[in-house]
């Protein structure tokens, strides 16, 4: 297999080393995007404190406009009121994958491969519509420019590198949440941030972009998701995904060219 490919299948597909996450946070896994999830044993301590009554007391109450209004739109609401955000990518499954990933609207990517493939990168113009790949750090003069759809910067199912942030992943939801049902699950802390866990469910054999199931962990404060975990027809985990480190509205410099 090609290395460029190998890149991107490792970036999208993980699962098995969320047995080791599963025992320390006792909830269920949680992506978005990309086919993996990071395996982070430091971010696996949960805590839960409320009730589900009292979730849904804390989110009506934080505005007047949450009672017109679920978590999960609230969450594409404060999306669309940003202009950026960064963020590390961590998954957890057959093998660590770490990522620095940055996002300035109307659709710039840049994506920063810590672990594995160190150096490697990738950017998204939503000017000039292209991708530019960096296969290797050491080769930092080395880079070609191509169409998001060219299959050597899709993931294997394929996914683009311009519908990879966190807008994509919450209209995704809401679309399974209208053919189905959306519930709010639980409060959790997580690494000392308060989040509130949402169920969505398709109806019986509906999928959105190959899901049936999510399970979104939205982060109280920032109002958007922290974890995520997509699941098939079966019930099966296809990817999760930790937003590390997530900033909202950060002052990029000129970082959308390789």
């Amino acid at each position: 297999m090609p290395l460029f490919n190998r890149v991107f299948k490792n970036v999208f597909e993980a699962a098995s080393a969320r047995r080791k996450l599963s025992k320390k946070r006792s909830l269920h896994p949680v992506n978005e995007h990309f086919e993996t999830i990071f395996n982070t044993a430091i971010a696996t301590q949960i805590i839960f404190q409320q009730p589900v009554k009292l979730v849904l007391l804390f989110w009506l109450a934080i505005s007047p406009a949450m009672a017109a209004a679920n978590p999960l739109q609230q969450a594409d609401e404060q999306f669309q009121a940003l202009s950026s955000y960064s963020t590390t990518l961590r998954s957890y499954g057959e093998a660590e994958q770490i990522i620095t990933y940055r996002y300035k609207k109307p659709g710039y990517v840049r994506m920063d491969f810590i672990k594995p493939h160190k150096g490697a990168a990738i950017v998204y113009r939503s000017d000039t519509g292209k991708v530019q790949l960096r296969p290797f750090g050491f080769i930092k003069s080395m880079t070609f420019n191509m169409k998001p759809t060219a299959k050597l910067v899709l993931s294997p199912r394929g996914h683009r590198v311009d519908e990879s942030d966190i807008g994509v992943l919450l209209k995704n939801a809401q679309k399974l949440a209208q053919s189905g049902s959306l519930k709010v699950l639980r409060e959790e802390t997580v690494q000392q941030n308060t989040m509130v866990v949402l169920e969505i469910i398709g109806k019986e054999n509906v999928l959105v972009d190959g899901v049936h199931r999510y399970l979104l962990w939205l982060d109280t404060r920032l109002k958007l998701p922290r974890i995520v975990e997509s699941y098939d027809n079966a019930n099966q985990l296809i990817e999760g995904l930790f937003l590390d480190d997530l900033i909202i509205n950060p002052n990029f410099a000129e970082i959308f060219n390789l």
